[in-house]
């Protein structure tokens, strides 16, 4: 009992403004990340249309986008089963609060990557 009440003492708890800033922060973070995620599907069409009427031009940035653009699909619906706790593995539990944190970091790492390739479509685009 007495180890039990030594643990239970030394668990840091947040405070209820750091969890509304790293709410916020999320939240910000997943709207980018929506935003990018649009701008990406944008791009994808204009080039599969270009693809059509110049076949040879630009196959591999288009394959490249796409699979960015799945990769966005599984990382925001695994983060969701994550945060929702409905994972397929049997010994998977659902997130804890120090974990959105985590989420925001990827999310924003990712939004990094998608618009260093929009970027570059951009520039190819205009060249």
């Amino acid at each position: 009992m007495m180890h039990q009440e030594e643990l239970s003492s030394s668990v840091y708890e947040a405070s209820p403004a750091e969890v509304q800033n790293v709410i916020l922060e999320w939240v910000k973070v997943t709207e980018a990340f929506h935003h990018r995620y649009s701008n990406l599907t944008e791009v994808i069409n204009k080039l599969q249309a270009n693809a059509r009427r110049q076949p040879t031009q630009s196959k591999v940035r288009l394959r490249k986008l796409i699979m960015l653009r799945q990769h966005m699909s599984d990382v925001l619906m695994t983060l969701l089963l994550d945060m929702t706790g409905q994972r397929s593995s049997r010994s998977a539990q659902p997130s804890k609060p120090g974990q959105l944190r985590s989420h925001t970091y990827l999310l924003d790492e990712l939004n990094r990557e998608i618009d260093a390739e929009l970027t570059q479509v951009s520039s190819v685009a205009q060249a």
